[in-house]
C-alpha cells in the first residue's frame, strides 16, 4: 500500500518548522527539484512556485500557509 503525503507546517518563535513523513518529505524534495530545473522563462511565470496549504489539501489541519518559489537572482 502507498503510503500517503503529509506535510505539517508550523511558525512558532520566530522559526519555520515543516514536519512530514517519508512520503510527505520524499515529495516535498521532489517539489523543490521540479522548481530547480525550471527554465529561465518558466521561472518568470507563475509555474516558478508551489503552494503548500491546508486549503490545497497539501498540509495537515492546522498548517500554516507555505509558498515555495523559485527565484533566479537569489
Amino acid at each position: 500500500m502507498e503510503e500517503i503525503e503529509k506535510l505539517k507546517v508550523d511558525y512558532k518563535d520566530g522559526e519555520v518548522e515543516t514536519w512530514g513523513n517519508r512520503a510527505g518529505l520524499r515529495g516535498l524534495g521532489e517539489l523543490c527539484l521540479g522548481l530547480s530545473e525550471l527554465s529561465a522563462e518558466q521561472a518568470k511565470t507563475p509555474a516558478n512556485h508551489y503552494h503548500i496549504e491546508e486549503c490545497m489539501n497539501n498540509a495537515e489541519p492546522g498548517s500554516v500557509p507555505l509558498i515555495i518559489t523559485l527565484k533566479l537572482d537569489l
